[in-house]
């Protein structure tokens, strides 16, 4: 710009005056030092101006109008430098065409960069808003040389200087004109390069691909200067056996396997070495899996190899990969969002006419991984050259690059903003809870929970930090009852005459209750069933602890248990169905350590134990290659594992008795925890954990009160008239939690 646009074209402007009649002895010549200087001091200049607008999203005024005033300096200082390199005459110049010079040249430049810079941070700067900046930027440059040509005056020539090597007028013109050819190449070349960019953003969107969404402390989203999130792919299509291909849905095993390894990335980081190896080494088995739609896939090869296990190494390699590109370690990545994003790839008017859908839906999906940014966090990504923009600003160029209908991603972005800066999980001291439980076709079961912050499911907390003797002698006369039975019996004069000491909670209680029932619609206060055993869950006090704390504080859970029907309906806006198997493990994660320890569990088992459906092990040479680090947080684990399995009631439903499993039918081996109801109940009534927990990949979890919730649900006299279930509870919690098995 400052080289090629401007010193080029005062050149080419001053070789196009011609003095007197045009003798060849009495024309302007220059001498090399001011014409050198003349040519750096614009490009020099205009690094200051570009530089002083600064990256940010949207320039400000201030910084625009100091831009402008450097550039039109930058003008007027280069025209007369050079001018002061004419050698053989004395010029002057009239002060009102130097000061209309000046003003012409810095209002044009401020114009147009205004205009340019607003444009870009919008992400709107086509091609002919591109050539409106064009225009009054030439406009600056040109008007203000012919205005200051106009003024100048060439007096007391020096015979005496010669024309010696002096290029002509025509030579100065091819000069300057290869210099401008060259520039465009260079430019189109870097344009090229920059269409690339939507290019792979259309083929990204036929892939897996794995996003980073970071919000700074003005809850504003990271982009790239292109209007792009950081993202990597990880493979190019899921292909898996349990549910439909290519389907990587929110409640997918492996998606929720990936879920816990975004809050357990201190495990994962010290074998992604180890898993970097071992894919290689699997290359053969990638390919195979990894193949466009329409290749008929080897039956052999689909029945021995466990693709589930390649694509958790491939998401765990992949994020390791991304978090380098962003540099910065793999902990600081994020955590993954609780939803899976699919691509819609729009087709061309020609196909739409001929009848095509205008959306090509489930071409690609996108998983997401979310972080609340602190403020030096966000200055150092800024400083890197990303951009942070509001999400209505950013919405609409953003679905465009990436493919997702507008309307979804930005509903998706604010959520992922509110999921990233808040902690989902209960606060301290004692809650009432609504406990929904919804069947659906093919998700299992649908938990209501709230959106946003706070406590995950409708919930009404009580002024008092914990429950006494007394309380739980008042509740326990609740049992079994609804709402509405509930409500009379608090308010009638038996519960009055019960104990004066209990007046006050029996009042807290009126009103915790009357608070919960205005979130549910009416029809579902009278079905809802008052559980009185309290449960404990780890609050949010706790998530705040030390990882090292043993003793996690926790709150209490007073529970009204709702087993709904297929129709079941909440009109509440605040209020929304989430999968269970996904609640589970949201709230799974939330206890820190006991995850950590399971995950590692896990993936011991996954890495290091020979893979039976594969025919291929870990050799000792893998397993010196891992860091002792690795090794010393996988293989204790295992140690502890085996032990807890003998003491555990773990037991394979192939394997299992007839009389403990009714008429359960299963076709693949699942491992089951099954905790003894009535021995657990007489060891410890108010922790009872009768809850079944299946993994399909024969890997036992952890119980949470999300389970007790879960049996609560189905205990006698709680049960739906809608829902019909066997007589035994243990048998009904199994069959609805078994794996789903095509």
């Amino acid at each position: 710009m400052g080289g090629i646009g401007i010193w080029c074209m005062h050149f080419i402007g001053n070789r196009a005056i011609v003095l007197g009649t045009g003798e060849q002895d009495i024309q302007i010549l220059y001498n090399v030092a001011f014409t050198g200087t003349s040519f750096v001091l614009p490009v020099i200049v205009l690094l200051a101006a570009f530089y002083s607008v600064g990256v940010e999203e949207k320039a400000g005024y201030l910084r625009i109008l100091t831009g402008g005033l450097l550039t039109g300096s930058s003008v007027c200082g280069m025209h007369y430098v050079g001018q002061l390199g004419i050698s053989n005459y004395k010029c002057s110049y009239q002060v009102a065409n130097l000061v209309g010079s000046a003003i012409i040249a810095i209002s044009s430049s401020t114009v147009a960069l205004g205009i340019f810079f607003r444009w870009r941070a919008t992400w709107t700067d086509s091609w002919w808003r591109r050539c409106l900046c064009a225009c009054f930027l030439s406009s600056a440059v040109s008007g203000m040389h012919w205005t200051a040509a106009i003024g100048t005056s060439y007096r007391e020539r020096d015979e005496s200087i010669q024309h010696g090597t002096q290029l002509s007028r025509s030579q100065v013109v091819i000069i300057c004109a290869v210099l401008a050819c060259v520039s465009c190449v260079i430019l189109s070349a870097c344009a090229i390069i920059a269409g690339g960019n939507r290019r792979r953003s259309t083929t990204r969107a036929h892939q897996l691909v794995l996003a980073c969404a970071y919000f700074d402390p003005a809850g504003r989203v990271m982009v790239t200067p292109h209007a792009l999130l950081p993202t990597r792919k990880i493979v190019d299509h899921y292909i898996g056996r349990t549910f439909k291909d290519d389907d990587l849905t929110r409640t997918h095993p492996t998606f929720l396997w990936a879920f816990r390894a975004s809050r357990n990335w201190p495990v994962v980081k010290d074998l992604i070495p180890f898993m970097r190896n071992r894919l290689e080494s699997e290359g053969r088995a990638i390919q195979q899996h990894v193949l466009s739609r329409g290749v008929v896939m080897d039956k052999e090869t689909e029945l021995h190899t466990d693709f589930d296990t390649l694509f958790k190494q491939l998401f765990c390699v992949t994020a390791q990969e991304l978090s380098n590109e962003l540099r910065q370690p793999l902990s600081d990545l994020g955590t993954l969002y609780d939803d899976v994003l699919s691509t819609a790839i729009p087709v061309s008017r020609l196909s739409r006419a001929i009848g095509r859908s205008s959306l090509r839906t489930g071409k690609g999906q996108l998983i997401f991984s979310v972080r609340q940014l602190q403020k030096h966090e966000a200055v150092r990504f800024a400083s890197l050259g990303f951009r942070f923009a509001t999400i209505e600003h950013v919405t609409s160029t953003l679905s465009r690059r990436i493919h997702v209908p507008e309307a979804a991603l930005g509903e998706h972005l604010r959520e992922m903003r509110d999921y990233a800066s808040s902690s989902r999980g209960f606060g301290e001291g004692v809650h009432l809870i609504s406990y929904v439980m919804r069947p659906t076709l093919h998700d299992h079961f649908e938990i209501l929970t709230t959106k946003g912050t706070g406590n995950p499911l409708p919930s009404s907390t009580l002024p008092i930090k914990c429950l006494s003797v007394h309380h739980l002698d008042l509740i326990s006369h609740m049992d079994g009852w609804s709402m509405n039975a509930c409500l009379k019996y608090l308010q009638s004069k038996a519960a009055q005459q019960t104990d004066k000491n209990l007046e006050e909670f029996r009042e807290q209680l009126v009103y915790g209750i009357l608070s919960l029932a205005r979130s549910l619609p009416e029809e579902m206060r009278s079905t809802a069933t008052f559980a009185s055993r309290p449960l404990l869950a780890p609050c949010r006090a706790a998530m705040r602890q030390s990882e090292e704390s043993q003793h996690p504080q926790q709150c209490t859970l007073l529970t009204f248990c709702v087993a709904g029907t297929l129709d079941t309906q909440v009109p509440n806006p605040d209020l929304t169905f989430t999968p269970f198997r996904l609640f589970r493990v949201q709230q799974q994660v939330n206890d820190i350590v006991a995850d950590r320890d399971g995950f590692s569990r896990e993936l011991n088992q996954e890495l290091f134990c020979t893979d039976v459906r594969s025919g291929s092990s870990v050799t000792e040479s893998d397993v010196i290659s891992l860091p002792r680090s690795a090794i010393m947080k996988l293989w204790p684990s295992r140690r502890h594992s085996v032990r807890r399995t003998v003491g555990q009631s773990q037991e394979s439903l192939v394997e299992a008795p007839a009389k403990m499993l009714g008429d359960i039918t299963v076709q693949k081996e699942v491992r089951v925890d099954v905790t003894r109801i009535n021995e657990n109940a007489a060891q410890n009534p108010t922790r009872t954990h009768d809850a079944i927990i299946a993994a399909g990949d024969a890997v036992a979890t952890p119980t949470t009160y999300v389970d007790e919730l879960y049996s609560l649900c189905y205990a006698p006299g709680i049960r739906a008239p809608g829902i019909r279930l066997p007589p035994s509870s243990l048998h009904a919690a199994a069959a609805a939690r078994r794996s789903e098995i095509s």
